[in-house]
């Protein structure tokens, strides 16, 4: 129960390409139940750029467990008489299974086993949190959150900012010369992208203007048919958060 408790929690703090290793002994696992719901929604790039009225309904989402089984070449088993799905392997592999995981854009939440030296059930807290763009263990590469805010008076607020050295800069742009933002990128390792917007001009326009950003940024995949998983969509009259990986 504790594992899912803290799985939902982490989902509002993280967002979706959340993966929660918990420590079970000398083994880190994942867990999943099927046939439960999901906030995960995903959609090809094409859906995305059309009109919401036009949209098909989401595709089908892939529970992380089997994205994660399938990409460290990783068995999943079901034991027991509940439908649980459990995956894991050994505490001293995490090293070796995180670069793997990170690069492909997850956000990995360690819970260990702490010592208390008391007898009865296991305590477990989380230890460790790693993303993308911050990764202490790894310092071979410069990463950089991206943080894009839209105001109302087509101005846009641009933070970069790495967890690695503290680097970070700031600074607004109006919506009309955001094609020479794409040239200050291009020197930088983006690997998280983070959008808050208020949506004055309406959802449906917002969400496109967040696209055609990101697209002339070369930050929203190219292929049409790429699967990409949405956290959320803009609500009038509300400030929306957007998160998305692909």
């Amino acid at each position: 129960m504790q594992y899912f408790n803290l799985a939902k929690e982490n989902y509002s703090k993280y967002g979706l390409s959340v993966i929660q290793l918990i420590q079970i002994g000398k083994f880190y696992e994942l867990w999943h139940e099927p046939y439960t719901s999901s906030r995960q929604q995903a959609y090809s790039q094409a859906e995305l750029l059309v009109e919401r009225s036009m949209r098909g309904g989401p595709l089908e989402g892939t529970p992380p467990i089997e994205q994660v089984a399938s990409l460290l070449n990783m068995r999943i088993i079901s034991p027991g008489k509940r439908s649980l799905l459990q995956m894991g392997f050994p505490t001293y592999s995490l090293t070796t299974h995180l670069s793997t995981l990170l690069d492909k854009g997850w956000t990995v939440i360690v819970i260990d086993e702490l010592v208390t030296g008391k007898s009865g059930p296991k305590q477990r807290a989380v230890s460790q949190v790693y993303s993308p763009s911050c990764n202490l263990e790894d310092r071979s590469v410069l990463a950089y959150v991206l943080s894009i805010y839209f105001s109302q008076d087509d101005l846009l607020g641009i933070t970069l900012f790495s967890a690695m050295n503290g680097h970070s800069i700031m600074f607004p742009v109006s919506w009309r010369d955001r094609d020479k933002v794409a040239r200050l990128l291009i020197s930088y390792r983006i690997r998280e992208i983070v959008i808050w917007a208020n949506s004055g001009g309406g959802p449906e326009i917002l969400i496109n203007k967040i696209y055609t950003l990101l697209i002339g940024w070369n930050l929203f995949p190219p292929e049409p048919n790429a699967k990409i998983e949405v956290m959320g969509e803009a609500l009038p009259h509300l400030p929306c958060y957007m998160s998305y990986r692909y």
